[in-house]
């Protein structure tokens, strides 16, 4: 059974493991933008103090005594302009299971005690990217209730 809880700061080498692995796989699926060699360090020094606040969290999963994936996410408000009601939305910025892992609901688990974050942090609704070419994640995040809004486009200078 998967356990899903907020990560502790002495996961955060582990999580950043993760995230490192998360972007070398979009990467492989047609993502254009390059991160740095130091990004995934970069990634856990701006992460440590916001593993479980008001504002934003990382939450683990733990399958089979360890780490099976992780999910960052962080509350933002929407510009008045485009806000006829309640502005606080959520954004999920990173989601990655470990390929042993998958297959076994853990993407599920992640998503679900996200949503019950975003609930309790009043959030109106929730966004997030997903590279194009990844065909697998668009499925899966289509499975579990999210629906294309915009396509964001890059050319590089």
């Amino acid at each position: 059974m998967t356990a899903i809880r907020a990560a502790r700061a002495d996961e955060l080498d582990a999580v950043a493991a993760m995230w490192s692995a998360m972007y070398a796989y979009q990467q492989a699926q047609g993502m254009m933008l390059a991160v740095r060699d130091d990004a995934g360090e970069i990634w856990k020094r701006e992460n440590a103090s916001r593993l479980d606040s008001a504002l934003a969290t990382v939450l683990v999963a733990e399958l089979d005594g360890g780490l099976a994936g992780f999910l960052a996410a962080q509350t933002k408000r929407l510009p008045p302009y485009l806000a006829t009601g309640n502005p606080k939305i959520g954004y999920i910025s990173a989601v990655y299971v470990d390929p042993a892992a998958r297959r076994h609901r853990v993407g599920k688990a992640l998503v679900d005690a996200a949503l019950a974050w975003f609930t309790r942090a009043d959030c109106s609704s929730i966004e997030l990217q997903v590279v194009a070419g990844n065909e697998l994640a668009r499925a899966f995040w289509t499975s579990v209730g999210f629906a294309p809004e915009i396509l964001q486009m890059r050319r590089p200078l």
